[in-house]
């Protein structure tokens, strides 16, 4: 689905790897969820399904986050790739919130 997207199949194959995407409904934080299942609901896709949501990632690393799709795009190599969409994962599962939580180590 991706290549047929202009993705070369190291940028698809970093997606798929980095966001573990499996049926049913991704693990996402809940903002991202939910603009997923909006986007679901206007595409006429179903939730559960890896093409939609490798879709809906495509569709947001376009339009949202166009700067990650931009330094994924512009990967020439499965290493660059995995590299360029670590940020987006992070995002979405909300490892991207690590500075917000408060730190355990003494002084």
């Amino acid at each position: 689905m991706l290549l047929d997207e202009g993705w070369s199949a190291e940028q698809a194959q970093a997606i798929v790897d980095k966001l573990t995407l499996k049926e049913g409904i991704p693990n996402w934080k809940p903002h991202h969820l939910k603009r997923f299942e909006e986007w679901c609901v206007a595409e006429r896709k179903s939730q559960n399904e890896v093409d939609s949501q490798l879709e809906f990632v495509a569709h947001d690393l376009c339009n949202e986050h166009e700067a990650i799709g931009m330094s994924l795009k512009l990967a020439r190599n499965l290493e660059e790739a995995k590299a360029a969409i670590v940020p987006y994962a992070r995002m979405l599962s909300g490892e991207a919130d690590w500075y917000r939580q408060p730190s355990r180590r003494r002084i």
